[in-house]
């Protein structure tokens, strides 16, 4: 009966060894994940456009505008319809990885226009929409643009 007894300890002993030498040390690792800055860079074009959230697209021949982000952050308008700004100029993104707010410095003006910015994916593509107001505080404008390549 001892020696059983010794066996069964013995036994325990050599489970519990294997079972803590194939443990290995658990290390964590910190990740640091960082967003990528966005980038507006290219000829976009409306595809919807909504005046105080009516959709207004259809009432109007929107299609031969662009707006041309170039890499130096200056702006041109090709074929002027209603828009935030005319002409030409140089834009800011409030937030690089973030953005909320694009900024709109015209050529010969004091005050940039800032207006709100949303960023999102639709269907694989990315889209921008811009709300702004033109004069009249009681219409609100919202167009949604979409890269003119795709």
């Amino acid at each position: 009966m001892k020696i059983l007894s010794r066996l069964k300890v013995y036994t325990a002993f050599l489970v519990l060894l294997v079972l803590v030498g194939a443990c290995e040390m658990f290390e964590e690792e910190t990740k640091v994940y960082t967003e990528s800055p966005k980038s507006v860079v290219g000829s976009w074009k409306i595809v919807k456009a909504y005046r105080n959230e009516v959709d207004i697209t259809a009432l109007m021949d929107f299609s031969q505008f662009r707006i041309n982000f170039q890499e130096n952050s200056s702006y041109t308008i090709e074929n002027y319809i209603p828009f935030l700004v005319d002409g030409q100029g140089t834009y800011t993104l409030d937030d690089p990885q973030f953005p909320f707010h694009i900024s709109f410095n015209v050529e010969n003006e004091a005050e940039p226009l800032v207006t709100v910015l949303n960023y999102p994916i639709v269907d694989g593509h990315r889209q921008i929409g811009l709300t702004f107001s033109p004069g009249c505080r009681n219409n609100s404008y919202t167009y949604v643009l979409e890269n003119a390549s795709n």
